[in-house]
């Protein structure tokens, strides 16, 4: 049944008392004007969307179910909370096995020197380096320095070597906080040239899928430009040996 709409309600002049209509702003007899805030104020529309209404009267009708899912959803977001705080304590922790700084002293080997003259050599032949050989060369080459994130500068880059894999890993200092990157490559002969697929890697101690690190690779992209003549010089080899704490590189030889 369709509600009867109100009858306005009319305004009375406080000046001459002259009745007015509702819809009047002065007053039709004295010109005085008109107290309009004494009329009834129209009720809003309070019609809900059916969505709406049907969630206020699940409350009203089970208001446990409501309670249990406001738990579930705190719970939720205090475990995913817990998860990235532990995701950065992790990633804040140094890395097993981590090349102790070296201080300066004794001979430095020249590394891209001796591959070079190895490579000239008219017969095969094989050449080792030391992880402290490499190490030392790598503080000469790699310039460490500010990083394009402020407050993130490097500090040092180092190397080590495990049966079949290159570790490549650098230093920063995060507001004076030492954090550690590291990426594994596995090293492969393939069509005459080598080959470094991306086998493992992590930041701190988190481990970090090797698709991922494809992405994270890019830190390092200095370090590459600074050994753009040494990564040349690998092409020229045919095979390599890697063992712990050592690496053995044999070249083609000229004559072949």
């Amino acid at each position: 049944m369709a509600s009867t709409p109100q009858t306005p309600a009319n305004l009375t002049c406080s000046h001459c008392g002259f009745v007015n209509e509702a819809e009047r702003v002065y007053c039709h007899n004295c010109g005085s004007k008109l107290d309009r805030s004494i009329l009834p104020q129209p009720e809003e529309n309070k019609e809900q969307s059916p969505e709406k209404e049907r969630k206020r009267i699940e409350r009203i009708t089970n208001p446990k179910t409501s309670i249990v899912f406001q738990e579930i959803k705190t719970l939720l977001k205090v475990e995913l909370y817990a998860a990235i705080a532990a995701a950065f304590f992790v990633m804040a922790l140094k890395p097993d096995e981590v090349p102790e700084a070296k201080k300066p002293g004794g001979e430095m080997r020249l590394v891209s020197s001796d591959m070079m003259e190895a490579i000239q050599s008219p017969t095969p032949r094989a050449i080792s380096f030391s992880e402290d050989d490499v190490y030392e060369y790598l503080k000469k080459q790699v310039k460490p320095g500010e990083t394009m994130i402020p407050g993130i500068d490097a500090t040092r880059t180092y190397v080590a070597f495990t049966p079949g894999l290159i570790r490549i890993g650098t230093e920063y200092s995060v507001f004076g906080y030492p954090i550690f990157t590291d990426i594994y490559f596995r090293v492969e002969f393939k069509q005459g040239k080598f080959t470094t697929p991306i086998a493992a890697g992590n930041f701190g101690r988190l481990q970090i899928d090797p698709r991922l690190m494809e992405y994270a690779e890019l830190i390092y992209q200095s370090t590459w430009d600074s050994l753009k003549r040494e990564r040349a010089q690998m092409d020229k080899m045919s095979a390599v040996d890697i063992k712990k704490g050592q690496i053995t590189l044999i070249t083609k030889g000229v004559g072949r």
